[in-house]
């Protein structure tokens, strides 16, 4: 969910694409974990050093930006393999929530090269360690232990497994009770794939049994801050400061208090997938309108991409003011999803189709991401939720195949990161191109191949995808798209 993320930012054109919405999402990027920190404790992490000086180490690891007082430090081993996929940028970290100040870590390639055989978790191994550690509680044996588990887990995980990865490490806790790195792991990788219940559920003990660790008190804040229990995650946040000082925790605190301070009159509404908050003094009626149509997009979605969330979406409905005051987005800013879906309301009083395509839309974007793990091109991303909230290229199919045909829109390879820095009239044919992709996909090959793309994301590069999926690389994937708009509406 990589070391920094991506910001999206999404254009929904409605009906004769006249008006523009420009949304901003948050999406966590594919990255190759290329060196390896020896800590002088013996332990390790695989992360990308991006920088030394003499009192700290700053590297990029899967929960963002961190910084290792050197002091820790035995010697790091610099790999020669490219540090990130290409195309993709830096920019800050999601959500705005707190990971740990040091991330759980990971285990070296070649340590788990027992456990793993033939792009597979060799199980009879595994179980083998689980006996000779059962048998023989030596320290060695419990250490072959973790190590085993904790390989076939990171290598389950990197392959788009995460669940899987959870059962491992839920696991081998069974034999290795209350070891601080397994639970660590098994806590962020909970907050990730946003099981926080689960999440509260394990670290709460463990963040009072090792009290001079700020990592449980931060990801046990993160996980409270998912569920929109406000209050408990200032107070564990403030806690793991009380430890160690950070300045992105100190940031997160005084954002959460102003939501807090913002929604605490909130009223809420619930169903199923989801929990609604609004402003008491907004029309309830409309708020109970917008969780119905969330959740007859929630079924859509369902059967469309064949994929629930794990649990509940919080979606928060703000007035046209405090959206700002709490996003601190710009005034083109339409909505946000930053794991949230936040939406301002101020002078709408009923439900309309455009706003039910905007729900839709933000909507696609939660289901994506979880999917996926955050590793969805832009452009993909965008296509896929114009098209899931009812949006066609037809009404301007000609503008489309002339820009196409001149070559005036970016190459696809080209937009699998952040669309922020175009002008605005080249994001109204980039968006438009995104949203052709995904058309010529399902009238071509279905939504079948537009699932299992979504489903290959997690473990591999979108060109890597296209080549296994639809036997063709990028090129002839922009050729193949040209020409499926210019049969369309061109002259």
């Amino acid at each position: 969910m990589g070391g920094r993320y991506k910001i999206r930012e999404i254009i929904v054109l409605h009906g004769k694409w006249a008006r523009m919405l420009l949304c901003a999402t948050l999406l966590l990027p594919s990255f190759l974990f290329a060196d390896v920190i020896y800590l002088k404790n013996g332990q390790k992490i695989v992360a990308q050093v991006t920088k030394e000086d003499e009192k700290q180490v700053y590297y990029e690891a899967d929960g963002g930006e961190f910084v290792l007082p050197k002091s820790l430090v035995d010697h790091i081993k610099k790999s020669s393999l490219p540090p990130t996929v290409p195309g993709q940028e830096s920019v800050r970290p999601s959500r705005d929530v707190p990971l740990p100040i040091t991330p759980p870590v990971e285990v070296n390639v070649e340590e788990g090269s027992a456990v793993i055989h033939d792009d597979a978790v060799d199980e009879a191994y595994l179980t083998r360690l689980t006996d000779d550690a059962v048998r023989n509680p030596t320290p060695e044996n419990q250490h072959k232990l973790k190590q085993g588990f904790q390989a076939a887990a990171v290598f389950m995980t990197h392959k788009g497994d995460p669940e899987g990865a959870i059962l491992k490490y839920r696991e081998v806790l069974k034999y290795l009770p209350h070891d601080s790195g397994l639970t660590l792991a098994l806590g962020y990788l909970l907050w990730k794939q946003e099981h926080y219940l689960e999440a509260v559920d394990l670290l709460s003990p463990e963040a009072d049994r090792y009290p001079q660790s700020p990592n449980f008190r931060v990801l046990l804040g993160s996980s409270y801050y998912g569920m929109e229990n406000l209050d408990q995650a200032i107070t564990e946040w403030t806690k793991a400061l009380a430890i160690q000082d950070n300045a992105q925790l100190r940031e997160a605190v005084i954002r959460a208090q102003q939501e807090r301070d913002v929604s605490s009159t909130y009223s809420e509404l619930r169903s199923e997938h989801f929990l609604l908050r609004y402003d008491g003094q907004q029309n309830e009626k409309l708020s109970g309108e917008i969780l119905n149509s969330l959740d007859g997009s929630y079924q859509d979605l369902v059967l469309d991409l064949d994929y629930s969330p794990s649990e509940a979406i919080v979606v928060l409905l703000y007035p046209n003011q405090a959206f700002r005051d709490i996003t601190r987005t710009p005034t083109w800013v339409g909505a946000l999803n930053d794991g949230k879906i936040r939406i301002p309301v101020s002078g709408v009083t009923q439900m309309n189709p455009d706003l039910a395509r905007v729900l839709k839309h933000e909507l696609t974007h939660s289901f994506v991401r979880q999917i996926t793990l955050g590793h969805c091109p832009t452009w993909f991303n965008e296509g896929l939720a114009q098209l899931e909230e009812g949006s066609t290229t037809a009404a301007m199919g000609s503008q489309l195949a002339r820009a196409l045909a001149s070559g005036k829109i970016p190459a696809y390879a080209s937009l699998e990161g952040s669309f922020v820095s175009l002008p605005a009239d080249q994001a109204i044919l980039v968006y438009a191109k995104s949203l052709a992709a995904l058309e010529y996909l399902r009238d071509t090959y279905g939504m079948g191949e537009v699932r299992r793309i979504l489903r290959q994301m997690p473990s591999a590069d979108f060109p890597t995808i296209l080549q296994d999926e639809l036997r063709m690389g990028y090129p002839a994937f922009e050729d193949e798209v040209a020409t499926y708009v210019l049969k369309k509406y061109g002259s």
